[in-house]
This record gives C-alpha cells, structure tokens and sequence, in this order.
C-alpha cells in the first residue's frame, strides 16, 4: 500500500528497502514556519530486525533557516535485543560539535550496545541519558514503534509522520498527518488568540488567552481554552491541552502503554517558539535561538538538554530567571 504522504514510497512491503536519500537532501519546501518528518521502518532479516528511524526539522525564523537531520539503523538480534546502531555521517543536531556525527554515534552505541530495544525507555529514560534531543526523540519514536510491533505479534511494519506548523496574525494552524501499519490519520489544529499574548523581554509569552480548536478527519474533536497568566502555567495548560489530543491519536490507532511515535510529544514547545517568533519583528534568528535554549535546559547555560544534567524539564528554573516587560 502506498503512503499518502510520499515520503518513502511502499513502506508497508516486507521487501522494502529504505531509500533516506530525501532526508539529507536540501529542502526548497519552508512555506510553513516549522516543518517536521519522521518515521520507523522495521523490517525482518535473517539475522534478526534491521530498524530504520529518521526525522528531519525544517525551521523558517525570519531570514535565518535552519534544516536538521537524524537517520539511525538500528541491528536487533532474534531476541530484541541491540547488536548496534549506526547513524548516517550526514546525521547533525543544530549546535555543531557538541551533536555531530560522531559524538551521537559513540554515545548510543555506549548507552544501547546489547539492551533490550523495547525497554528504550527504561535504559534511556531522558534527553540526557542520550547526550541528544533529537537523538532522543528519533530512537524513542522508534523503540516505542517496535514494542507496538511486538504487542500486535509481529516485527515487520512502518509509520510515518508528517507536521507543519503555519503562524498568522491572531492563529497558529497546525496540519499533521500520520501513517501507522497503513491507516491514515489527519488531525489539523487552530490555536486562536481571544487576547493578544504578553511576553518577557526574553520574547517568551507570560500571558496567554486562546482557544484550541482540533478536527480529526475533517470532524470536530476537541474545543478547549487555554488561559494562563505567567509562562510556567502557559507551558503546563498548553501541554495538558496537547496531551488530550495524543491520547486521542494513541486511542485511533489502538496503542497500548505510553505512544512515543508521535510528533505530539514536542509539539508544545514547537508551538511556543511559533507564538514567541510572531512577536519578533528584529534579529528573530538569534533571538529564537536564545529562546530554543531556555525551553530545552531551563535557563541553565548549556546550550542543549543532552548535555545538560537535567534529569527533567526544570520550568521552575526558568521562570525565576525570566524578567516580565514594564
């Protein structure tokens, strides 16, 4: 069955062979403010299941794009458990030697190297643990994949995703797609600001009035206000909010346990760089990036939340290092 998202071509053959070419070549397509792919192929070998997960992030911040890639194989032997996992070279996050190519590589292969791949997350609980956001969000989309695989009594299958994250003036549309063993899914959201937002001098919004409106296959689903007045709550009502459309992705697809292989998972902290950058009217680039730091560690200095020693996500942190505008 062919996918309608086009990304990969026929996923769900038991011989297919997959192609990431796509994933590492540059993209034309930044009509959206953020773009997202990603996926898992697991397919069967006489060895044991060769996985294949990929995601690739397209940022357009103003006149600064950014385009990141992740593509990992991971080698499963009869009894599930990792045997290696090899990154493509091309592979990167977005701040140069602390996750490059060889950096992610040595990492995962330390941390994986003959554990059970469907207890992922118990073997690498946080960002952290795998020295890398995307890292962690590529390899636990995938393990989450196969331990569905292996709940429904098989090794072989793919899911797919696609999202895009359109800004306007007083709406942010949200368009995602998704694929799981051949079952299609499209769920299009619109946050709608009743009131404008406020935000720190950090650009980060410490004021939020809106209504969350979530169609499913073009059926009303879900119509939900978030209203919060400083930004620890606006992260925490915004992600309750989000988090009722995942179990309603979780439960359409008939995912038992916790559901990784969603783009859902981040999407509340990519929905709070779109707000925050629709008030930016110079240097957005930079100043994005300042404030892509402040959501992944807290406030804290590193640079990214895997080589943080965070072992959460310390909202606390930042918002007693926040200062609010006059």
């Amino acid at each position: 069955m062919r996918t309608r998202l086009r990304l990969c071509g026929d996923l769900e053959s038991r011989d297919v062979i997959f192609d990431h070419q796509f994933i590492f070549e540059r993209s034309l397509d930044f009509r959206a403010l953020i773009t997202r792919y990603r996926g898992t192929v697991c397919r069967d070998t006489t060895t044991g299941t060769v996985i294949t997960a990929w995601q690739k992030s397209l940022y357009r911040f103003g006149n600064f794009p950014l385009e990141e890639a992740i593509c990992a194989t991971i080698l499963l032997d009869r009894k599930g458990v990792v045997r290696g996992v090899s990154l493509d070279e091309k592979s990167h996050g977005g701040l140069g030697p602390l996750c490059d190519f060889h950096t992610l590589q040595g990492c995962m292969n330390r941390i994986l190297r003959g554990k059970s791949f469907a207890a992922f997350s118990r073997v690498c609980p946080t960002a952290g643990d795998a020295r890398c956001l995307h890292l962690f969000e590529v390899l636990g989309s995938a393990a989450g994949f196969y331990d569905e695989l292996l709940r429904k009594g098989r090794t072989t299958g793919s899911e797919e995703e696609l999202l895009r994250i359109y800004p306007g003036r007083e709406t942010i549309r949200v368009e995602n797609e998704h694929i799981v063993l051949g079952q299609h899914r499209r769920t299009d959201l619109e946050l709608r600001h009743v009131q404008a937002p406020a935000f720190t001098k950090q650009r980060l919004p410490i004021h939020l009035l809106s209504k969350l409106e979530v169609q499913i296959q073009a059926q009303k689903a879900l119509s939900e206000q978030v209203e919060a007045e400083d930004f620890h709550s606006v992260y925490g009502k915004l992600n309750r909010a989000i988090s009722k459309v995942h179990r309603m992705e979780k439960d359409a697809f008939g995912c038992a346990g916790r559901m990784r292989f969603t783009n859902y998972t981040s999407l509340t902290g990519l929905l709070l760089l779109t707000i925050s950058h629709s008030a930016m009217h110079i240097l957005r680039g930079p100043r994005i990036l300042l404030m892509l730091q402040i959501l992944q560690t807290g406030g804290e200095r590193m640079n990214c939340i895997g080589f943080s020693k965070l072992s959460d996500f310390k909202l606390n942190c930042c918002s007693r290092t926040l200062t609010e505008q006059p």
